[in-house]
């Protein structure tokens, strides 16, 4: 009985395997979802909305919230890549999750920034918001990024922690990203 599972369970791991690595067409295995359409302000109460996306190549989007202090350590880093790629036509956009949701939250979100010498974007969310409501009420780890294209849709899954620290990935995405556009 054992080697009759054993037999099953081994062709059912070699099917999802072989499954896996058919591409039709040539299609990309990275998954490509809608970002949520969102009409906000950034920390200086500028007007911020999803046709921001159309604008730009690529836009990595990083949630961050003012009791993360891993989001604040990578701050410095993050506006390193923002320079670096700004250049090539691809944009960063931070969301302070929490900044919204009162005038001192907000205070000490533009303290971090200042702090940080953060010059991207950075969005102040509407706690009451669909935008909040229905995708950042649903994030279960800080830093969270997206990768972003100019159509909107996210390229991949979340990249949950230091973004530096998964450079790779990041990179892989925007490749795709400039090789269809």
């Amino acid at each position: 009985m054992k080697k009759i599972a054993s037999i099953l369970c081994s062709g059912a791991l070699l099917m999802a395997m072989l499954t896996g690595c058919g591409s039709a067409g040539g299609e990309s295995l990275v998954s490509k979802t809608p970002f949520p359409e969102f009409d906000e302000v950034d920390m200086a109460g500028n007007p911020v909305s999803s046709d921001i996306f159309a604008d730009y190549d690529a836009t990595i989007v990083n949630f961050w919230n003012n009791g993360c202090g891993t989001c604040i350590e990578e701050m410095p880093e993050l506006e390193e890549l923002y320079q670096q790629f700004k250049e090539q036509n691809i944009n960063l956009i931070g969301v302070g999750t929490d900044s919204g949701e009162g005038e001192e939250q907000l205070s000490t979100a533009r303290e971090i920034l200042e702090e940080k010498g953060v010059t991207y974007i950075n969005i102040s969310p509407d706690p009451e918001g669909t935008f909040y409501q229905e995708f950042i009420s649903d994030l279960f780890t800080y830093p969270t990024t997206y990768i972003v294209d100019s159509d909107g849709n996210i390229i991949g899954a979340p990249i949950s922690g230091n973004v530096k620290k998964q450079i790779d990935t990041v990179n892989e995405r925007l490749a795709l990203i400039m090789e269809e556009g």
